[in-house]
């Protein structure tokens, strides 16, 4: 293994240790803070064992965990140790405290340095400053953008060892509870002026962070493609900023706990959090989404309150008539926000998208252009291919028998797809819903855009997509006719052939032997052999009738017109070489629908005597007023291919007659259900 690789063990292993040293530092004072609290001293600190503590453990633990994960991918980067460091300042600043309490309330005889304890607890905070404008400058590459921003990194510095030095030596009292210890290391001389120092190297420093933030926007407007995408993360973090760092130095100053801990979360939470998913590169395809959504909504906040509380103020302070009651002014502020929530959302939407989302908003603006567009025909799967950038967009159609494109040809399977498309790995289906039905799937490379954005654009072609599946059912509909007509064709030719060929074969040869039995004889002259073919050919025209009527039987049964289809199934159950069950109803169809009842169960019974090797078959005939029910089972070997051209144009038959036909094989046997309408 080479040193490289071990170094980055040792590396890795060092920042993962570091932060089980927190977990464990964490969980031994949170252990000493149950004793103080067991010994009854629990309204005299905040215990770490409190509810209201732990977002704080949570903020101490953040920066540190984020840290090691982006040591463990990036080890030369920076901005790891940088969190980590961080981390190890605050709970610095919690173990300082728990010192503080241990020598100044509970045990001060036994450990010293309470005086001592209580300055460096109160001023333990002035590390964090400098280590979150360093993040802010130096995230996400590691690397300052240029030489006056490396300036503003030790600017920050240099400006909170100032404020340190000058807070510790001013003569302005320490914070509560520390306070209560008296400072000891105010210098008398110069106490005063430090202590205005101290705040003007505060105001630097604060000034810096903000600076930092704004390197990132720099950063943002320099970049493109991915490293643009890496920085939307901490959008997130930055635009609260301005207003978060007033709000915490207020916190501090009027020792508001409240708001110090809000305002730490923020610090020492989000930023972390932020940075670390930039550095980390994590969902780049996502991050326009969700930046863009966050954005919205919480710009769409700040509007909507702002119209709820003007509404509230004027109706408590433009007096014109009567003052309105406090409900119907807060009520009617409610509905004046409720009505502008969905134009608002949309407008901010839009200009949020077009910023910050820019795929997604080029991809709808394209789609919308075409669907404005006044010429018909419009190809709706070139415009998503155009507006996704991405050529392997595919459109598909649910049918019957599984997905269509939009020629109404079944849609190709991801193994089927060319060598071009994307991997299926990488191939991704959204399935567009119009009305609580799926009308559309949209099939798109993960690797090229994001579902979000593929959402979006279906829902705003979910018409024309609605549309497309009707015509693609139309064109499906129509080349099944197609077909359909074309094998009818085809099976109408082929019985004419057979006909032909029997005729030839069967009564015409007959015929033709007596007519030359009888010229024979006539030319002959001699009675008894006139006799003999006078007898012959009585023999051969009955033959001849009987073929006749066989294949006119074959064509349109006579007992089928007598008797309807439960005697000509009777019949053909008697000359049947298979045993055949008929359970037929009494009740008569139109001519035409047991026409084409009787052809489908006796080609159905023929495929079974010829194909399926059956013991028994079992025929079951259902007639309503408004249709003809078949049912043709054997107890065959199965495997019937339903595609087959017998199959099929029994199936063509049933779908000539305005009816379907279902064909199902297996194990047990071959099953034909048909469904004929009729008027009976």
């Amino acid at each position: 293994m080479g040193p490289m690789t071990t170094a980055k063990r040792v590396v890795v292993g060092v920042a993962v240790g570091l932060v089980a040293v927190e977990v464990v530092a964490i969980a031994v004072v949170a252990a000493l803070d149950a004793r103080l609290v067991d010994l009854g001293y629990s309204d005299q600190f905040d215990s770490l064992t409190e509810p209201t503590s732990w977002p704080l453990v949570v903020a101490v633990l953040a920066p540190a965990v984020v840290g090691a994960v982006v040591v463990s991918a990036h080890p030369r980067n920076p901005v790891g140790w940088l969190f980590i460091g961080l981390s190890l300042s605050m709970l610095a600043a919690g173990l300082l405290e728990e010192w503080f309490t241990h020598a100044a309330i509970v045990e001060p005889p036994d450990v010293g340095g309470a005086r001592i304890a209580a300055v460096l607890a109160d001023k333990s905070f002035f590390p964090w400053w400098p280590l979150l404008t360093s993040i802010l400058l130096l995230t996400p590459t590691g690397t300052y953008i240029s030489w006056r921003w490396q300036v503003v990194g030790r600017t920050s510095v240099g400006a909170t060892l100032v404020a340190f030095t000058a807070a510790m030596i001013s003569s302005q009292p320490l914070n509560a509870p520390y306070d209560q210890e008296g400072k000891v290391t105010t210098v008398t001389a110069v106490g005063d002026p430090a202590a205005g120092v101290a705040a003007l190297a505060m105001l630097v420093v604060a000034t810096c962070l903000i600076v930092a933030g704004a390197s990132l926007v720099v950063r943002w407007r320099r970049s493109q493609g991915n490293a643009r995408r890496q920085l939307l993360w901490l959008t997130l973090a930055v635009v609260p900023l301005p207003a978060v760092i007033p709000l915490h130095l207020v916190a501090v100053t009027t020792d508001n706990q409240v708001m110090t801990l809000v305002t730490l979360s923020l610090f020492l939470v989000l930023i972390p959090v932020a940075a670390g998913l930039s550095v980390l590169r994590y969902r780049l395809y996502d991050v326009e989404r969700v930046v863009a959504t966050t954005l919205t909504y919480a710009l769409l906040s700040m509007l909507l309150t702002m119209v709820y509380g003007l509404v509230v103020w004027a109706g408590s302070h433009l007096r014109v008539f009567d003052a309105p009651s406090a409900t119907a002014t807060a009520t009617v502020g409610a509905l004046a926000a409720a009505t502008l929530f969905a134009p608002m959302r949309q407008g901010l939407q839009r200009r949020v998208d077009r910023r910050f989302n820019r795929r997604a908003f080029d991809a709808a603006s394209v789609v919308r252009a075409a669907l404005r567009d006044p010429e018909a025909g419009v190809d709706l799967e070139a415009v998503l291919r155009q507006a996704l950038a991405d050529y392997t967009t595919t459109l598909a159609f649910p049918g019957p028998d599984g997905w269509v494109d939009p020629t109404g040809a079944a849609a190709p399977t991801p193994s089927q797809t060319p060598a071009r498309t994307p991997s299926p790995a990488s191939l991704r289906h959204h399935e567009v819903a119009r009305h609580g039905r799926v009308i559309a799937r949209i099939a798109f490379d993960s690797e090229r855009t994001d579902e979000a954005t593929v959402a979006r654009v279906g829902a705003l072609a979910a018409v024309e997509l609605d549309n497309m599946r009707l015509r693609a059912d139309l064109r499906r509909h129509l080349s099944e006719l197609a077909s359909s007509r074309a094998r009818i064709v085809e099976a109408q030719r082929a019985e004419r052939r057979r006909i032909e060929r029997d005729l030839h074969d069967g009564a015409q040869q007959h015929l033709l032997a007596l007519a030359f039995e009888l010229r024979s004889a006539q030319m002959n002259g001699d009675p008894t052999r006139m006799r003999d073919a006078l007898a012959a050919g009585a023999t051969s025209a009955q033959t001849a009738v009987r073929q006749l009527r066989d294949l006119a039987n074959g064509l349109h049964p006579e007992v089928l017109t007598d008797g309807g289809l439960p005697a000509v199934l009777d019949e053909l159950a008697r000359h049947s070489p298979v045993p055949i069950a008929v359970v037929a109803d009494e009740r008569r169809a139109s001519p035409t629908a047991e026409f084409t009842a009787w052809l489908v169960v006796s080609e159905a019974i023929v495929n079974a005597q010829k194909h399926a090797d059956a013991n028994c078959i079992w025929v079951t005939v259902g007639v309503t007023s408004e249709r003809v029910d078949l049912c043709v089972r054997d107890d065959g070997r199965g495997g019937a291919d339903a595609t087959s051209s017998g199959l099929r144009g029994l199936q063509d038959r049933v779908a000539a007659a305005g009816g379907e036909a279902t064909i199902t094989s297996g194990a047990e046997g071959t099953t034909i259900v048909a469904v004929i309408p009729c008027a009976s």
